[in-house]
């Protein structure tokens, strides 16, 4: 039989190379078809026949099953007589017809239908074991009608309220509940975002008090478990039962899961779903925004650079901008990549303009074509040309007005990497903007809060030692705030370096006062740049 199976896996695999490679990247993204090799799939079956009972009949089910890779493991890893019934959901009719030539005589019964629609009569009874990689579709490919029915159904149900920011993936955990019998085995094979982001804390709500949750395994940020997805991936096991209160979860890290490099136990007690949970498998504790300590919030505002819709039509060199006699007042300074910027601080000419190798501009005019001067036809042409190309069309340019102006922004005192990767340099890294130069979205811009400008009078080398206190910040202080994807990606969102915990220097804090009655900053206010070109002059 074992033999069988196995001719069975090597000719799916050959049939879901030839599925793959008939769609094309965008289409199997809008779908989330990431198909689980093989290898992964029967290393899970096989640490998951451990929380099984070894004498019971088991039946199965897969709400995602594509072609098959988790049933074929299971085929191999589980004893035939041990098998009862087994089930395979499949939104995609060529997949679920692969799927039925493939495995129809060995008992499983595939439903080609979308699971989040199904409902209990097709499938003839609950399972002992749920296990699923679910599709991985953002939530923007989600139609605004099914992000709603999938919310609703969850808060019917459980009563949690889930973002419709959430991945389908999310609501596929939460939908499939209903098919898990009690005291049966739940597997989850699904990107570890959830640990951190906002939306993942209505999940971990359900995994801390609806079910047991028995184990979250960890793959290594460099260890790309699906070469066509980014991600860095999770395994979750659960037992659909009430937890107890001090019953214990493991967490383990490393590439494999029958071998893991670090495991940790932790009371369930002890884990609250609103707190970041991927810093666990390092050091054993959550990420906690309650902290007294002084954090980059203290000090500064935080905002993403601009997104201008097209960096190729926008951001033009010196030497582009005069090649096309475009006028240079309706360009700003912009930094370029910081792969780019050698040093940690940039110094400014005597007009504002970064003193780095290749200076570049971004085009910003809020003015509309027909006041725009005829001294400045090369702007029209250009503006022209954009509308021809299509730029103008863009879904962020189509939401401006004109379509040619960026975001009112001012320039950062100081800039950070929005995204990074961990290797010989730290992956964010902070650098001192003395220019006018405003950022893209690839940078975070610190906004100094108006209490520097005070200590900054009193000494003008204060902002020396912020950048270096910056800089001097553990790479893993950063990072356990942010959130990882496959490869060793590392990614802030600005109220992440918000939350990031600060040494200050001592000439910022009087030291007989404890770091909760520290006032010296004022509250936030909306920071609004000014427009450095007075349209009325033109």
């Amino acid at each position: 039989m074992k033999d069988a199976i196995s001719n069975i896996e090597l000719e799916r695999q050959r049939l879901q190379n030839l599925l793959d490679r008939s769609r094309n990247k965008l289409e199997r993204n809008k779908l989330g078809q990431f198909a689980t090799p093989y290898n992964l799939a029967f290393e899970i079956i096989k640490c998951t026949n451990e929380l099984l009972n070894l004498t019971d009949k088991i039946s199965f089910l897969d709400p995602a099953l594509g072609t098959g890779s988790f049933y074929s493991a299971f085929l191999q890893v589980i004893d035939n007589e041990r098998i009862d019934t087994s089930f395979g959901v499949e939104i995609d009719k060529e997949f679920a017809s692969v799927a039925e030539s493939l495995w129809s005589s060995t008992g499983l019964k595939v439903i080609n239908d979308d699971f989040t629609k199904l409902t209990d009569n097709k499938i003839i009874k609950k399972v002992d074991l749920l296990i699923c990689n679910p599709p991985y579709v953002r939530h923007h490919h989600l139609s605004e009608m099914d992000k709603t029915r999938y919310v609703q159904l969850v808060k019917s149900t459980f009563g949690i309220s889930v973002s419709k920011l959430a991945g389908l993936y999310c609501h596929f955990i939460f939908l499939s509940h209903r098919f898990i019998k009690d005291n049966g085995i739940s597997v989850w094979l699904v990107p570890s975002e959830f640990l951190d982001v906002n939306y993942g804390a209505a999940v971990k709500e359900y995994l801390l008090n609806y079910v047991e949750l028995i184990r979250i395994h960890r793959f290594n940020p460099e260890d790309v478990k699906f070469a066509d997805a980014l991600v860095t991936s999770v395994v979750i096991w659960f037992k659909n039962r009430k937890p107890i209160t001090d019953s214990m979860v493991e967490f383990t890290a490393g590439n494999s899961i029958l071998k893991p490099s670090n495991t940790i136990q932790i009371e369930r007690k002890n884990l609250i779903s609103k707190e970041k949970w991927s810093c666990i498998f390092n050091n054993g504790h959550t990420v906690s925004n309650n902290s007294n300590a002084p954090k980059i919030k203290d000090l500064f505002y935080i905002k993403r650079g601009i997104a201008t819709g097209n960096n190729d039509y926008f951001i033009l060199s010196e030497d582009e901008i005069e090649k096309k006699g475009l006028p240079k007042f309706f360009f700003k300074p912009i930094l370029p990549s910081p792969k780019f910027i050698g040093s940690d601080i940039i110094q400014s000419d005597i007009d504002g303009n970064p003193l780095i190798f290749e200076r570049h501009f971004v085009l910003d005019c809020n003015l509309s074509k027909d006041k725009i001067d005829k001294k400045f036809q090369k702007l029209i042409d250009y503006i022209n040309y954009g509308e021809t190309k299509g730029v103008s069309l863009g879904y962020i340019c189509k939401n401006r007005n004109p379509w040619y102006s960026q975001e009112r922004r001012e320039s950062p005192l100081f800039v950070c990497n929005y995204i990074g990767r961990e290797n010989s340099t730290k992956a964010f890294r902070f650098i001192l903007n003395k220019s006018k130069s405003i950022v893209t979205n690839s940078y975070l811009g610190l906004y100094p809060k108006p209490a520097f400008f005070k200590f900054q009078k009193s000494d003008p080398k204060i902002s020396i030692q912020i950048l270096e206190m910056l800089n001097s910040i553990e790479s893993n202080d950063v990072i356990k705030n942010g959130r990882v994807y496959g490869g060793g990606m590392y990614k802030l969102e600005p109220k992440e370096l918000e939350n990031v915990e600060l040494n200050l220097p001592a000439n910022f804090i009087e030291y007989n006062k404890p770091t909760t009655q520290l006032t010296l900053f004022e509250p936030e206010k909306s920071y609004i740049a000014k427009d450095e070109i007075d349209s009325t002059k033109y």
